[in-house]
């Protein structure tokens, strides 16, 4: 990464008139994580880039690639209020969670690397929960709230009224937990399974990986995808597609409003023996069956 990261970082923060620490909780994250970040010891992923770039109104190219001190590639946006973060409106605390206030809507870019595309940034997600040590939650979504999921992502109030978990190991990244309805996705997933998913940008999609997607127009989707965004385009599969009940379709990118890849399910419904296993039961009871006809 370039080392205008960490100058851009520390210049940006400091003509917003904040600390480390607030920073830090506003992004969701430790303040010795973040104040490593300015001293260089150590750089982020993919995900908390562009958090730190949605919070400071920049693209993620201007803020490793530009010397912004000196001058960037746009003029940075003053806030027409300046006041310290934890003052402001926005920002709801309570011994439960503290939201963090929606950013912008989200904004084009026109360079992918060093190569010009036509596509739509997906900026990461606009509410955050952190806890009382500044950790970031995992929100819970139930089939319930998905309808609602798909209008208030990014209100603070409806992402406060979802449950919301801390779980061991789930600390690279922002996390959701969704609830899987029908059985399009059967064998993979069944319905009532929990699958937790870790936001992605368009740009990380995976081909033929499971995914859920928040769309604009078509609810919540969890479904395996096929990555074609330089297109502008997002191939949707169910793995249970044999009898054609859930057909293949093709979304335009602009439709997607966010993107989850999923690492893990909770299934409350375990498999069956395997094939191969029944048949070993078959032939020890007709083993059995023999051994007792042989002794009479």
């Amino acid at each position: 990464m370039s080392t205008f990261f960490a100058n851009n970082l520390s210049y940006l923060r400091k003509k917003k008139g904040l600390t480390q620490a607030e920073v830090a909780t506003a992004l969701g994250l430790k303040r010795n994580t973040f104040s490593n970040y300015e001293t260089t010891h150590s750089e982020p992923d993919l995900g908390t880039l562009e958090k730190i770039a949605s919070f400071f109104d920049i693209s993620i190219d201007e803020l490793v690639s530009v010397d912004l001190s000196k001058g960037g590639l746009v003029a940075y946006k003053e806030d027409e209020n300046t006041e310290n973060l934890v003052n402001d409106s926005h920002i709801v605390t309570s011994d439960k969670n503290q939201l963090l206030p929606p950013v912008e809507e989200d904004m084009p870019v026109s360079v992918v690397g060093n190569t010009l595309f036509p596509y739509r940034r997906f900026q990461a997600p606009k509410i955050i929960t952190v806890d009382s040590q500044g950790e970031e939650n995992i929100i819970y979504v139930p089939v319930k709230a998905r309808a609602g999921y798909m209008s208030g992502y990014g209100d603070a109030l409806f992402i406060q009224s979802l449950s919301a978990y801390r779980l061991p190991g789930y600390t690279n990244g922002t996390y959701r937990i969704f609830e899987v309805e029908g059985h399009s996705m059967f064998p993979t997933l069944q319905d009532a399974d929990r699958v937790i998913a870790r936001w992605a940008d368009i740009s990380e999609v995976r081909d033929d990986r499971v995914y859920v997607l928040v769309t604009r127009f078509q609810g919540v989707l969890i479904k395996r995808l096929i990555n074609r965004y330089h297109e502008g385009k997002i191939i949707v599969k169910s793995d249970n597609n044999q009898t054609g009940e859930f057909p293949t379709i093709v979304l335009d990118v602009e439709e997607v409003a966010e993107i989850w890849y999923v690492v893990e399910r909770w299934t409350r419904q375990l498999p069956g023996p395997g094939e191969i296993y029944k048949r070993l039961v078959n032939i020890e009871a007709e083993l059995a069956m023999l051994k007792q006809k042989m002794g009479q």
